[in-house]
């Protein structure tokens, strides 16, 4: 019984790459180049190969950040206006002009590049929230969670080819040919953006149905999809506030190098991916609010345990546990944005919102954690996210993605069945 449904499971895990392999390709292809141009070309060639400053780097990053944070709820009503095929073209064209630009201003005016790191925000605010909504027009509700799971991998094939490649690059190759990579790379996503639109037919061309401006404040407020922008908010602020926290944990806590730090910490990340795909399928069958419970009360606990813990190898073992925990709640989030994003002409927008959401906590947790780093030190900040997952946890009881909002039900009906959508497809 057991190998029949991992055959069964597995067989529609490969379905779903097989129906989504373009979106997909497009967010590995679209995350290699971002981390590329800003964590390589940006932090190692311009200051070492160009003679640039080392603080283009940071304030390039930062420019991103509040290009994206400032447009992303409106990139994802630029989704819902031009559709997801024209909007995902508009994004990754965006995205193709930026890494054009930082390309020719390195030589020319290099902190000119914080203006197109700019732009590179906006064209991200655009392309995600399309990527997300495309997926969700694709794929249904026993699909979402695999779907995700997906994209959770081909974002981290995306940090091994970006980070890793372009590490070996920086070795041996100049500047300007390194840069052919992540231009390179947009550019088929872009040309991928194309190719889908013309293959759905009218479908892409298809403009869909709006929402009237008066009635979008009462769906973004809805107490489900209120809860769950608390939720995404809190799980972003105790990812950002680890994320600050991993060197100081190593150094003041366990005394270990940072070679030796990571050794301990790779059977987190490694259990987290192999947990992505089963947490993806646990979502499709038992629906994203349990698996959210499961993942984050376990990674909580962990989290408040290795606060206490300074032994190596228990770090070691505790801290593979809230990985995989970690890596098996993952899609359920995204699948959950997905089902409660559905309404009628605002779907990008209400996956905007989330994602800005996201953006807020990610900003807010490595502030919080400096903070507390100077007060109490690093087992706090591993006490402020534990006590944050165990918060997810909690509120992710709380979530009814069936729960349907008046407003999204009545432009709900105004489309056709989704019979007649599917056919015209």
């Amino acid at each position: 019984m057991i190998p029949s449904r991992l055959r069964d499971s597995a067989a529609r895990s490969c379905n779903i790459v097989r129906r989504g392999f373009a979106l997909l390709a497009i967010a590995f292809l679209v995350d290699a180049a971002f981390l590329f141009v800003f964590l390589i070309a940006l932090q190692s060639y311009i200051p070492e190969s160009m003679h640039g400053s080392a603080a283009i780097a940071g304030y390039a990053l930062a420019a991103f950040g509040l290009a994206k944070l400032a447009t992303q709820i409106g990139g994802g009503f630029i989704s819902d206006r031009l559709g997801t095929a024209r909007a995902l073209a508009l994004g990754t064209a965006l995205l193709l002009v930026a890494d054009v630009l930082i390309l020719v201003l390195a030589h020319t005016a290099p902190w000119l590049i914080i203006g197109a790191a700019a732009i590179e925000g906006l064209g991200s605010s655009v392309t995600w929230p399309a990527l997300y909504s495309a997926g969700a027009d694709r794929f249904g509700e026993g699909d979402k969670g695999r779907f995700t799971a997906m994209l959770t991998l081909a974002s981290g094939g995306a940090l091994a080819v970006g980070l890793g490649g372009g590490a070996v690059l920086n070795m041996y190759v100049s500047f300007d040919a390194a840069m052919v990579g992540p231009i390179g790379a947009v550019a088929i996503a872009l040309g991928l953006t194309l190719v889908a639109g013309r293959t759905r037919g009218a479908a892409a061309g298809r403009m869909p149905a709006r929402l009237p401006l008066s009635e979008i404040p009462g769906v973004l407020a809805t107490p489900q999809r209120t809860v769950f922008a608390a939720l995404v908010l809190a799980e972003a602020v105790a990812i950002g506030a680890l994320t600050a926290t991993f060197r100081a944990y190593g150094r003041d806590v366990l005394d270990v190098s940072l070679a030796r730090e990571g050794l301990l910490l790779a059977p987190a990340a490694v259990l987290g991916g192999l947990l992505v795909i089963p947490g993806g399928a646990m979502a499709d069958r038992v629906g994203g609010r349990l698996t959210m419970a499961l993942g984050f009360g376990l990674a909580g606990a962990c989290l408040l345990l290795l606060a206490r813990l300074d032994d190596p190898l228990l770090v070691a073992a505790v801290g593979a546990l809230a990985g995989g925990a970690f890596g098996f709640a993952m899609p359920a989030i995204a699948a959950t944005m997905i089902g409660l994003s559905r309404s009628a002409g605002v779907q990008g927008g209400l996956i905007g919102w989330f994602m800005t959401m996201d953006g807020f906590g990610h900003a807010a947790g490595p502030a919080l954690a400096g903070l507390l780093l100077g007060i109490s030190g690093a087992p706090a900040v591993l006490v402020l996210s534990g006590g944050l997952f165990l918060l997810v946890a909690y509120a992710a009881t709380l979530i009814r993605v069936d729960a349907v909002h008046p407003a999204t039900a009545i432009s709900a009906a105004a489309q056709p069945p989704v019979a007649v959508r599917e056919a015209s497809r």
